[in-house]
């Protein structure tokens, strides 16, 4: 069997994290993508356990052939060269599971922020306009049009002087995560670049991350909330029903009644409460800790980025320090 050192085994995660961060910031993700990074997360997180031997046989003496358990040891997956790296000291002569964890301080975060993406995974292989050299032709528009990265959407703007401020990313319009969509201007407009501050990220997580979150936990469900809700559902089903009542011309000239929705602070979409059967406080409750998490972890995401923040050349600069 092969082995490895510690920091053999932590080069290679690191080249599949690259992979993961690319297919985060394309803004797409294809089916064999989340397939393997699904894996690639939960073999990372999970601990060693023992299995039942089905074929010990306690009438005999316990030998290497004759044991009660197996033990399942965790191990690191490639998704971009499909090898296997089990987690024991047989295999990786210097592991400390602790220095991973302390290396790769994001992976339940990151685990939680791929999942979240199960709904817009896409069929088929990306194609070769989303491959990372299409990041390589993007980096050298971003090179010579003078653009920087925006340190919240991630992007490449145009770099302006405005309001006394200089070299700063231009308005631009983005949509962020978790249903709340947004076509004004993306939080990171009007501050330095990525490259030259974390203050737009920090500023992100003060004004709207943490008060955001705070409302959240202010507005942990009840049953008075279910009450509520059934009470909404219910009023949209009699004005639904009236609603198809009208004459053809007069439906077609009305309004439909909103679908209702469960819709937390930060939310522009909530979740549908039409067709749910039985609405309950465990459901709701799920739908409130979910959204609570989300936020959470990329609180924890946004700080881990700007602890780990270095001063770096905008891409133009990059090209003439060649």
């Amino acid at each position: 069997m092969k082995k490895y050192n510690y920091n053999e085994l932590k080069e290679r995660i690191q080249k599949d994290y690259e992979t993961f961060n690319f297919i985060i910031e394309s803004k797409h993700i294809f089916n064999r993508e989340f397939i393997g990074f699904r894996k690639f997360f939960k073999n990372l997180l999970k601990k060693e356990s023992k299995k039942k031997n089905d074929w010990f046989n306690e009438d005999k003496p316990v030998t290497e052939n004759n044991f009660k358990f197996h033990t399942l040891v965790p191990y690191f997956e490639s998704v971009i060269t499909e090898y296997r790296i089990y987690f024991c000291k047989e295999v990786v002569t210097d592991l400390s599971m602790a220095q991973l964890y302390k290396d790769f301080p994001n992976l339940k975060a990151d685990y939680d922020l791929l999942l979240s993406l199960k709904d817009k995974v896409r069929s088929g292989k990306r194609p070769k306009d989303l491959e990372k050299d299409y990041e390589a032709e993007r980096l050298r528009k971003a090179q010579e049009e003078d653009k920087a990265t925006c340190g919240i959407c991630h992007d490449y703007w145009e770099l302006v002087d405005m309001n006394g401020q200089k070299n700063i990313i231009a308005d631009h319009g983005f949509t962020i995560k978790y249903g709340n969509g947004r076509s004004n201007v993306c939080f990171g407009a009007r501050f330095e670049s990525w490259e030259k501050s974390s203050k737009s990220k920090i500023e992100y997580v003060k004004q709207i991350l943490k008060p955001t979150l705070k409302e959240v936990l202010n507005s942990k469900p009840s049953q008075s909330t279910v009450d509520a809700l059934i009470k909404i559902v219910e009023e949209y089903k009699v004005n639904m029903n009236s609603y198809y009542k009208l004459p053809y011309k007069t439906m077609r000239e009305t309004k439909q009644p909103i679908s209702p929705e469960y819709i937390l602070w930060g939310q522009q979409i909530g979740y549908s409460l039409n067709g749910v059967r039985n609405i309950n406080l465990s459901l709701i409750t799920e739908v409130w800790f979910g959204y609570k998490s989300t936020l959470e972890n990329e609180i924890v995401r946004f700080e881990t980025s700007i602890k780990n923040w270095e001063l770096k050349p905008t891409p133009r600069e990059r090209l003439t320090q060649k």
